[in-house]
């Protein structure tokens, strides 16, 4: 897995009743492009380890991270506490797989037009369909990239 980002990092917490308690992470430092705002995570708060949380938008460059009673209870702090992150990009690959190669040669010339994509182009890509949450929505990605790059020929 990819590390993201590791470092201290205050607990804030939305206002009003019920509001959440988050990290909020700018994008800048994140180094990672998502889709709709959104990137699955995996890592630790303190010495709490998770798995498959979602970083979500705030806007103005920043995602957060909702930190959940269950983890501020096992670390024992609240908002306007210092918290030692990292994360680490779930599960999407940075380079062309064995079953996104065998779909673009089932359809012929597919493979030489997606590598003649530049690196960003692919990476977008790539980021799309494996950060689909299903396989039907796997599978219809690809054949979104496939219809791209038929019409983009």
């Amino acid at each position: 897995m990819e590390k993201l980002i590791e470092g201290e990092f205050f607990l804030e917490k939305f206002s009003g009743k019920g509001g959440w308690t988050f990290v909020r992470l700018p994008l800048s430092q994140l180094g990672a492009k998502t889709h709709f705002g959104m990137l699955k995570v995996s890592g630790s708060v303190d010495s709490f380890e998770f798995s498959e949380k979602t970083l979500m938008p705030m806007g103005d460059g920043f995602l957060f991270l909702p930190i959940s009673k269950e983890i501020r209870t096992q670390i024992k702090k609240g908002g306007g506490e210092k918290v030692i992150l990292q994360l680490f990009r779930n599960g999407i690959p940075t380079q062309l797989t064995e079953e996104l190669r065998d779909c673009l040669l089932d359809d012929p010339g597919k493979l030489d037009l997606y590598l003649s994509l530049t690196s960003e182009e692919q990476t977008r890509w790539l980021e799309m369909i494996y950060s689909a949450n299903t396989e039907e929505q796997k599978a219809e990605r690809i054949v979104r990239l496939l219809e791209y790059l038929g019409k983009n020929s």
